[in-house]
């Protein structure tokens, strides 16, 4: 279930062109409206002017959800919707053609931050979303996930996590650890800080791996 919050007066017509979308991916979806003490997946702001930057500068930035702004054709607006760390900026002259020509972006980015991986746990089958995943580590047979939920214990190794999610996402930085790749805070010569505020050493064999981000 994706979900999704709206911020705008023309909220019936932007609904509609989501609604479309979402089912034409027969992608399952719940749309509200927007309020700022709620943590969802999507959140879409229809802004008018500068002013109304406001709202989206005071909404707490989540790694794991997606921001998309529809507004004027204004360089100046667009500009600084990037350095708030917008995904998607919609011009309301052109929504109907810019939504068309972001299509297969919004799919990608969706099925990249939504995509879930199923675990077995104590003989339950569970799962979790990789964008909640800080890192994976092996221990002997077993690989821990470390996630904004806590971890949880699985008996396989890190191959077969990979062949599993086949996700760009996550990266091999070391032969005990994998790395969300949205995770990353900073890299160093020989060691990662993540967001969580969490080390992982870089292993010598992988470091042509990390140079490449």
């Amino acid at each position: 279930m994706i979900r999704v919050s709206i911020s705008s007066k023309n909220n019936q017509v932007i609904q509609q062109l989501f609604e479309k979308f979402f089912q034409k991916e027969q992608l399952e979806y719940q749309i509200v409206p927007y309020s700022k003490n709620t943590h969802q997946d999507i959140y879409i702001f229809e802004i008018h002017q500068r002013e109304d930057l406001k709202l989206i500068e005071e909404q707490p930035h989540f790694d794991y959800a997606l921001y998309y702004v529809i507004g004027p054709k204004d360089y100046d607006l667009i500009s600084e919707c990037m350095r708030l760390k917008v995904n998607l900026y919609f011009s309301k002259e052109s929504l109907t053609e810019d939504f068309k020509k972001y299509e297969a972006t919004m799919l990608h980015d969706i099925q990249d931050k939504f995509q879930y991986y199923q675990y077995q746990r104590n003989g339950i089958v569970s799962q979790i979303r990789l964008s909640h995943i800080y890192y994976v580590e092996s221990l002997r047979h077993q690989i821990i996930i470390h996630s904004i939920n806590g971890t949880m214990v699985e008996r396989k190794n890190l191959k077969a996590f990979l062949d599993t999610i086949q996700s760009s996402q996550f990266i091999q930085i070391h032969k005990s650890f994998i790395v969300n790749k949205q995770w990353i805070q900073n890299i160093f010569s020989d060691h990662v800080l993540l967001k969580n505020a969490e080390t992982l050493q870089i292993g010598r064999a992988y470091k042509s791996h990390i140079q490449l981000l």
